[in-house]
């Protein structure tokens, strides 16, 4: 029995901390929840200045942005949706396709009235951003793309 729970416990000591080292966004952000085309969308806001997206990965939510969030607020207005069907946003049945999703972007800064703003994105958050940038290239100061491709693209 002894030996179960150091089994259990050494399983725990390395799985729960991962976990709880995901650092919560500053104080002086706020969620809204953002009704787009099929889907509530949650969202981050924080900061001041130009806008910055910061798009997340499959599987992942906007979660993982807290730290860059953080920094980036000093100088920016930083919105950080969860992409429909991840984290804290609405379970759809459709609209998975990378145009719907980077509508729900549209959606996400027509209502925080914002016309342009500069993309951070990884790995599925790219094939939102590049559907978003494609669709409305007046609406992106800067892009950048961290970590997958972009199917169809070349390297």
């Amino acid at each position: 029995m002894r030996g179960l729970i150091c089994v259990v416990s050494a399983i725990l000591s390395v799985a729960v901390p991962t976990a709880a080292q995901v650092p919560p966004f500053p104080a002086s952000f706020h969620a809204e929840e953002i009704a787009t085309n099929g889907a509530t969308i949650h969202v981050r806001v924080g900061g001041k200045g130009p806008a910055v997206v910061l798009l997340h990965g499959y599987g992942e939510t906007g979660d993982m942005w807290a730290p860059m969030a953080a920094d980036l607020m000093r100088d920016h207005t930083v919105v950080v949706p969860d992409l429909r069907d991840l984290g804290l946003s609405s379970k759809p049945v459709s609209g998975f396709d990378k145009k719907t999703q980077a509508g729900d972007i549209v959606d996400v800064l027509d209502r925080l009235k914002i016309r342009r703003a500069d993309l951070v994105t990884h790995d599925i958050g790219n094939m939102v951003g590049f559907a978003f940038a494609a669709l409305h290239p007046e609406r992106v100061r800067r892009f950048v793309l961290i970590d997958a491709p972009v199917p169809g693209v070349g390297p």
